[in-house]
């Protein structure tokens, strides 16, 4: 029991983790709102309570009408000043301070993304973490920012009226603490099964956002159309809205007999309230109407601030379980991308690189790579080929540390590359993967996410690399959107002119190694000729490592290595590899004659 307590208690700090983005980013508006919550807005309400009885007892005692009309706007006056501050707080200061910690929110989440070891991205786990933080850390953390003034307000207005009632109408306590507490009773039940609703709502929404996603990208609108994919994506929506409407009535169904119960409360507490005062207290002294129509306002406020806190504390349960699941996302522990500050600078000039001994996996019982071992020299252009599945990809994503070896050490410039900064060591590594991704940005950022450089530059690297006639698409404007994703003045790429893109980048900067995978696999033949000589070009700067299903394309590399099954099976130049007459031979003869049918 004790032990259930405390990780009761434990799990309030989920209100503080959703509170903290509103006070690191909001600090002023939160402390704004707790004074109006805890000082100002229950003397409005005392005040409200208590102007019935001040007016209509000097009515009662033959009071000057002046004075009368003097209490009544003296009163009014305050209450209607608390009003328009709040509205005034509302409108021009709460708005825009949400508006501004929920996109600093959703930038933190995306951030967290960003710098979230890559590893995380293997499991389907880690995006529905990631999809309901990005969804709902914004919503929750705004629901307690509103709620908690609520309930501090209610507490306030809570004293404030049973200072009221207390001396002359106490049974009231006594009949508006019996249904709050019942209302309360009643809302119990409904927090788990809400708290389940909202988070199995995430699994429910991803087919259909994954669907509507998929419809909106103009490169799938062929093949949705061309073949049955789009009335099959169309029916996995359908199935998706199914289950969600099943989800929907299974939750309605818990937590409906609950509400009814919660709605029934106030109109039985009103009437039981109003009997009291007409039959108990009324009948007993009519000279004191003036105080039974306070103790009538004050009832009414004090039961609607109990229900108003009873409710907002339920709500605040909810965060809870809410806060609690997106802290999942951010629990998430990364040793690669953490800034380190007893990290290593990138060293100058090409880099020598070396695998030692190096085991890994993606899966810790299945080993891609055993004791795998390759060295290369500063400057040298080395080639990686082979099948499908051989490892190829996997070696590129070790040399830029989006995972971590298993066993042994990659080494750059004799140092293993967890000492270095991690972050320079990759923008001073260019790539391009074989996946083709332009981001929908102008075609200046596209083209300078290593290095800005003048414009003169980046109309020389189109020249270079066969892309004026993007530059004409463009009317000639470095500024123009690579992209219709906002726009529909933004200009849309070819596979082969997007993956001349992506080369292009590597025109701006200088670099210490390269990473080539597949650069030219979006190209027709004559083309690939022609950037291949662009890439020999660049690769004469810098250590390249290329990554080749097209062998024709890595001839003249200074060394290609052939890979199979995470081991090195044959090594050389081409010509060595041709006259050695294995593997390496049988895939160049098999793809010429591919080439010649």
């Amino acid at each position: 029991m004790k032990k259930t307590k405390a990780n009761k208690l434990s799990k309030t700090k989920y209100i503080l983790f959703l509170l903290k983005p509103y006070w690191k980013y909001g600090k002023e508006y939160i402390i704004t709102v707790l004074l109006m919550s805890v000082v100002l807005q229950p003397i409005a309400a005392y005040l409200t309570a208590i102007l019935p009885q001040k007016a209509i007892d000097a009515v009662m005692n033959d009071t000057p009408l002046k004075e009368v009309v003097f209490i009544i706007i003296t009163f009014t006056l305050f209450i209607v000043l608390v009003s328009a501050l709040e509205k005034v707080i509302q409108m021009a200061y709460t708005q825009m301070t949400l508006v501004k910690v929920s996109n600093k929110i959703k930038n933190d989440v995306n951030k967290k993304a960003l710098f979230t070891d890559f590893k995380y991205y293997d499991s389907p786990d880690f995006f529905v973490k990631f999809i309901f933080a990005q969804d709902n850390y914004p919503i929750h953390a705004q629901n307690v920012v509103m709620i908690l003034p609520d309930v501090l307000r209610g507490v306030a207005t809570v004293i404030a009226m049973v200072v009221i009632i207390a001396t002359t109408g106490p049974i009231l306590l006594g009949i508006t603490a019996f249904f709050v507490i019942l209302n309360a009773i009643a809302g119990l039940p409904i927090i788990k099964p809400t708290a389940d609703y909202e988070v199995s709502l995430a699994d429910a929404w991803r087919p259909m956002e994954y669907s509507s996603r998929v419809l909106k990208i103009k490169e799938n609108a062929a093949e949705l159309r061309a073949s049955g994919a789009g009335l099959k994506l169309l029916n996995s929506i359908n199935s998706a809205m199914n289950n969600f409407q099943k989800t929907y009535k299974q939750y309605i169904k818990k937590v409906a007999p609950f509400h009814l119960l919660q709605g029934a409360v106030s109109p039985i507490q009103a009437a039981c309230i109003l009997a009291y005062i007409i039959f108990f207290v009324i009948a007993g002294d009519k000279s004191q109407i003036g105080l039974y129509a306070s103790l009538t306002v004050a009832s009414t406020a004090l039961a609607s601030s109990l229900n108003d806190a009873a409710g907002s504390i339920i709500q605040m349960i909810q965060c809870i379980a809410n806060g609690e699941k997106i802290a999942e996302f951010f629990e998430a522990e990364s040793e690669i991308e953490p800034n380190n500050d007893k990290a290593l600078s990138v060293p100058e000039g090409n880099y020598e690189i070396e695998f030692k001994n190096v085991s890994f996996g993606y899966d810790d019982n299945s080993m891609l790579f055993k004791d795998f071992n390759l060295h290369i020299k500063p400057g040298q252009r080395i080639a990686i080929v082979g099948e499908n599945g051989a490892g190829k990809t996997t070696l590129t994503k070790l040399l830029l540390r989006l995972y971590d070896v298993n066993n042994g050490e990659v080494l750059v410039n004799g140092k293993n590359i967890k000492d270095y900064d991690i972050h320079q060591l990759r923008l001073n590594t260019g790539v391009v993967f074989q996946d083709i991704r332009v981001l929908a940005m102008s075609l200046r950022d596209n083209l300078t996410v290593y290095n800005d450089v003048s414009d003169e530059k980046l109309y020389e690297v189109l020249d270079k690399l066969g892309l004026s006639e993007v530059l004409k698409k463009a009317n000639g404007n470095l500024d123009t959107m690579v992209s219709r994703e906002f726009t529909e003045d933004g200009i849309s790429l070819s596979g082969g002119e997007a993956q001349k893109l992506m080369l292009a980048r590597l025109f701006t900067d200088t670099f210490g190694m390269l990473i080539l995978d597949e650069p030219s696999s979006a190209l027709d033949p004559l083309s690939e000729v022609k950037l291949m000589q662009n890439i020999l070009d660049i690769s004469n700067t810098a250590t390249t490592v290329m990554i080749a299903h097209r062998l024709s394309t890595v001839r003249d590399f200074d060394c290609i290595y052939h890979i199979e099954n995470g081991k090195i099976i044959e090594s050389g130049t081409h010509n060595e590899l041709m006259a050695n007459k294995g593997k390496y031979y049988e895939m160049f003869v098999k793809q010429g004659e591919n080439y010649k049918n």
